[in-house]
């Protein structure tokens, strides 16, 4: 009798783990079946993230969509990228009009909560730094004392600048734009000497400029930006699954499994590998999202570190190099868990 109530016990327990990673996946990604798409946002003024070369969808926003779509859909192709203003991040969110913010985000704690949204997870580190029209006979910054800074109003960079500007006493004159398209015009037409802002979104402005007309990028750190991914303040189960999703790409990236060696991983021993890549697929199912979806796609596209390096890192035109890039084991600050 008891032999019977103990495997008749263990049955229901099995389908309770499968039916509530069935339901798991039904509540939190509903509107991403309905519509077989993820729904990335992106951001406008940041075309290294997402743009299209040779008629294909590429960028580190593109990149890791793939990597949503292959996990929530099974098809790594199943995702679009629609541009969102940080003010309206909220509003595309809980709408449903997207599904995870991508691009450049980074809000404060009163704007996470003002636009009811939840972190993911930390996707890279950008710094704030200068660029110059005139820097050609500068040695320092105090060489640009009372000269005039194009600055983004109301944002983290011209908290920054400001904090900058009075611990080293240089009389900067801060000079605000309503937005980053305003923000460059101004730089382009010479009305500043300086312009603060992203690394990214600086060197872009100085990639752009005629060789006729050059811009410099100053050697000086203000500030280093978290940029993060974010879901639905209403829709922690999908915030949960995503981070997992993330997560897979740093764990491979700490394992050392690439784009090149996956397949020596097929043997491992180890459990949480064994879930990672689907060997054993009780965990992606738990999550509702498709076992096989991580091998297949660091196989394609790489694993984390494959994929900042590729769109934003030393092997981009960018070459961002900002040691918090790195994995935590590495000395960085992109921290990962073990898939168990």
């Amino acid at each position: 009798m008891v032999k019977k109530m103990t495997l008749k016990s263990l049955f229901f327990i099995f389908c309770g783990v499968l039916l509530s990673g069935q339901a798991f996946g039904a509540q939190a990604f509903s509107q991403i079946k309905e519509r077989q798409y993820v729904a990335c946002g992106t951001s406008r003024d940041y075309q290294a993230l997402a743009y299209i070369k040779d008629k294909e969808l590429k960028g580190f926003d593109a990149d890791l969509c793939r990597a949503f779509a292959a996990a929530f859909l099974g098809d790594p192709n199943k995702f679009k990228l629609i541009p969102v203003a940080k003010s309206n991040i909220g509003q595309a969110l809980n709408s449903g009009k997207i599904d995870i913010m991508l691009g450049h985000s980074s809000l404060s704690s009163s704007e996470e909560a003002k636009q009811f949204v939840i972190p993911v997870d930390t996707l890279f580190f950008d710094r704030q730094i200068f660029a110059s029209r005139t820097a050609k006979d500068a040695t320092s910054m105090r060489d640009f004392a009372d000269t005039k800074v194009c600055v983004l109003r109301n944002s983290e960079a011209k908290t920054f600048l400001s904090e900058y500007n009075q611990k080293y006493a240089l009389g900067l004159n801060i000079i605000e734009f309503p937005n980053l398209t305003k923000l460059k015009e101004a730089f382009y037409l010479k009305r500043c000497d300086l312009i603060t802002g992203d690394e990214i979104f600086v060197k872009n402005i100085v990639s752009s400029l005629k060789a006729k007309e050059p811009a410099q990028v100053l050697p000086e750190e203000i500030a280093y930006i978290p940029i993060k991914a974010y879901s639905a303040g209403n829709n922690p189960s999908l915030n949960i699954a995503a981070r997992w999703i993330i997560n897979a790409l740093k764990l491979a990236s700490a394992s050392k499994i690439t784009s090149q060696n996956i397949k020596t991983y097929a043997a491992t021993k180890s459990p949480s590998i064994q879930n990672l890549l689907g060997i054993k697929p009780q965990a992606w199912q738990k999550l509702g999202l498709v076992p096989s979806w991580a091998e297949y796609y660091i196989q394609s596209y790489g694993n984390y570190t494959e994929i900042l390096d590729r769109n934003i890192g030393q092997n981009s035109e960018l070459q961002l190099d900002i040691k918090q890039n790195d994995l935590i084991d590495n000395g960085g600050f992109l921290s990962y868990q073990q898939f168990i």
